[in-house]
């Protein structure tokens, strides 16, 4: 498993950095499985693609600026996106997927039943009605199965019987022959407490931490349990929410787990072997 980091980084340290991106582009040929924690800003957007296989969105992003990464992280691909999974329904999640709709052809959606009504919400709906793509609504959980060794499990934590929370967030967890990465939209600590006291395989090398690290989550027992080698922060920079908070921070570092920001770091790219 191989992690890129973006262009914010390589302006820091180009240097050092162009032995890297050169060895890992040596590598990129053989990879078959590509997923980039996209830079949109405060907000998260993920994108999955399994060679030979299927391209999957989780969220979208606050703005159209979902549009120019996705023009640079499928540049080789056909303006098709087979699945998309929305977490839940905050503008922050799904603005940029309506100009997505728009100029992409997708092939599925993924969401939580019950869905809060919003502005952004209606004129989403209204942009899949219009293009006629079939919704599939999560009321409890789901395996998708690529291959044998490559699959994603969804999961709706209100199945686990949790009070209703504007956050709960749909899960996800890609496993790619061993290759685990664990999203957890934003969920917060109710959440994360059922998801301790269910059977759901919590354990992932990658973590997309929770509410772009807002200390509301990313419980020190719930990390533990997960046990990530490697955790990803979607935040945006200088945001009025301070997201993300230093006491997470302190908690991932004392729990020697290695953070990536997309604030700093720009797209988070993780390239594997399948």
């Amino acid at each position: 498993m191989i992690i890129r980091i973006g262009k914010k980084q390589v302006l820091v340290s180009l240097g050092i950095l162009s032995l890297i991106l050169f060895s890992i582009f040596l590598d990129q040929s053989s990879s078959k499985l590509e997923v980039d924690f996209l830079d949109v800003g405060q907000g998260d957007a993920t994108l999955i693609k399994i060679s030979s296989g299927p391209i999957i969105l989780i969220d979208g992003g606050p703005d159209n600026s979902i549009i120019k990464r996705l023009g640079e992280n499928m540049s080789n691909q056909k303006r098709q996106i087979d699945l998309i999974i929305i977490s839940h329904f905050h503008d922050d999640h799904i603005t940029g997927l309506i100009e997505v709709l728009k100029r992409y052809e997708v092939k599925k959606i993924i969401y939580q039943a019950d869905s809060p009504s919003s502005k952004i919400w209606e004129i989403f709906l209204s942009t899949v009605k219009n293009k006629s793509i079939p919704l599939v609504t999560l009321d409890e959980a789901m395996q998708i199965k690529f291959t044998e060794d490559c699959f994603l499990n969804l999961l709706n934590p209100e199945s686990l019987s949790i009070p209703e929370d504007d956050n709960n967030s749909l899960l996800t967890k890609l496993d790619c022959d061993g290759i685990k990465i664990l999203f957890t939209g934003d969920n917060n600590y109710k959440v994360e407490k059922a998801l301790l006291d269910s059977d759901w395989d919590l354990s992932a090398d990658i973590l997309k931490i929770s509410h772009h690290g807002s200390k509301t989550a990313n419980s020190e027992v719930f990390l533990q349990q997960v046990n990530p080698q490697k955790a990803v922060i979607s935040v945006g920079a200088d945001n009025r929410f301070n997201h993300p908070s230093p006491e997470i921070i302190d908690r991932f570092n004392n729990l020697e787990i290695m953070i990536y920001r997309t604030d700093q770091q720009g797209d988070i790219h993780i390239l594997g072997q399948y």
